[in-house]
């Protein structure tokens, strides 16, 4: 299943009787359980208190993962919790599986993906040192120092923030 705002693949979800809803774990596969890790386990930070900066979380995402690919993928997840005012972004909402097939590791679906002001007013998970009011300038900053080209990590904010005011607007019109 993939996010309608940033094309990220997200857990699959489907409504049931009386308004509840099912989730598909992304941590079992055709084969018994898939390895995870979260990133608070595997620094061992508290996901309580606000202590990550995406700029840590991109460089460990190549780092584990070796591919561009799943550091676009964070980008995108970064620039939409920032767009979309997903401040719980904490450690324990960023996850990797370790897929024994190819021997590697890679981004696990995006989860807990939700408007959120947080108890502080603040992201979790600051944008190079920005916490409180992160834009376009500690976004495509993040992408660069991780080592995507300015120009399409311009462009990839730009596409995540348009998507996701379309989707704000379409919501907000649901209700008017």
């Amino acid at each position: 299943m993939r996010n309608r705002c940033t094309g990220s693949e997200i857990i699959s979800i489907r409504v049931r009787y009386k308004g509840y809803f099912a989730v598909k774990r992304f941590d079992r596969g055709s084969r018994g359980k898939v390895h995870m890790i979260t990133v608070s386990g595997l620094l061992e930070t508290s996901h309580r208190i606000p202590n990550l900066d995406y700029r840590d979380l991109m460089k460990l995402t190549y780092i584990l993962t070796k591919d561009n690919r799943q550091l676009e993928e964070m980008y995108r997840r970064m620039c939409f919790n920032v767009y979309a005012h997903n401040r719980d972004d904490h450690a324990k909402n960023f996850s990797f599986l370790y897929d024994e097939e190819n021997s590697r590791w890679i981004l696990s679906p995006a989860y807990d993906l939700t408007y959120s002001n947080s108890i502080v007013g603040e992201h979790a998970t600051c944008v190079s040192g920005n916490g409180k009011n992160p834009g376009v300038k500690e976004l495509v900053g993040t992408g660069t120092a991780a080592g995507i080209a300015q120009s399409r990590a311009m462009r990839i904010a730009g596409e995540v923030e348009e998507i996701v005011a379309y989707e704000l607007r379409g919501i907000l019109d649901s209700y008017s």
